[in-house]
């Protein structure tokens, strides 16, 4: 065989003429380049509208709710106040109804007795029978004796309470009016002050006195 005679090799089916592509060019490391981000105004623009409709109804909500808390409490403050007003015309009617009694009970009482003695210390042990009240004009000693009923029952529940005598600095003020239990002797002055002897003497501390009391004594003696 003649060495100049070159094997012919078989063509390639189907790849002849064909052209190869060269791949892309790869950023180092090996990465594809980053595509340009570009901005999508309408999809912006809907979130836009979107949080502001959202805002929106938020605020909506709050209003209502906020404007029938406030009418709420308004019917809840009218309603109140109507009931403090019928309370206090309650009270009020009341307090005259009390008035009229006490005027009227001690209308009905004896008059007064003159002592024969201007010393508060030598007529207390004079009254001993029963519960006395007794009247300082400042040059006279007048005294009643309290019978049973509404007064009586009055003086008693002044004498038993307890958080109506509080215990005051300095001396005991002049009283001009004094109520003599079998047990104790309270002296009253104006400003709901006074003093409590629980030995029946004519002075005692300065403590206060409850309200109403010496209104309930100075009416015995009107």
């Amino acid at each position: 065989m003649d060495r100049t005679e070159r094997t012919e090799r078989p063509a390639r089916s189907g790849k002849t003429g064909q052209i190869r592509r060269r791949p892309g060019v790869r950023m180092a490391g090996g990465r594809p380049p980053v595509k340009p981000f570009k901005l999508n105004y309408r999809m912006v623009l809907c979130i836009a509208v979107l949080v502001s409709l959202l805002l929106a109804l938020i605020f909506f909500i709050l209003s209502m709710v906020r404007g029938g808390t406030i009418k709420g409490l308004n019917e809840q403050v009218a309603t109140l106040t109507q009931e403090k007003d019928a309370l206090t015309a309650q009270v009020t009617s009341l307090t005259q109804d009390n008035q009229t009694m006490l005027t009227s009970l001690a209308a009905s009482l004896d008059e007064p007795t003159a002592a024969e003695t201007d010393s508060l210390e030598e007529l207390i042990p004079q009254l001993t029978e029963g519960v006395y009240v007794v009247y300082s004009t400042g040059s006279q000693l007048q005294y009643l004796r309290v019978p049973e009923g509404y007064l009586l029952d009055r003086l008693n529940a002044y004498r038993d309470d307890a958080a109506g005598f509080a215990a005051a600095e300095g001396q005991a003020p002049a009283c001009t009016y004094y109520v003599l239990f079998s047990d104790r002797v309270i002296g009253l002055a104006q400003g709901n002050t006074g003093f409590v002897s629980m030995d029946r003497a004519a002075t005692g501390s300065a403590t206060s006195t409850p309200a109403g009391m010496y209104d309930l004594v100075a009416a015995m003696f009107a």
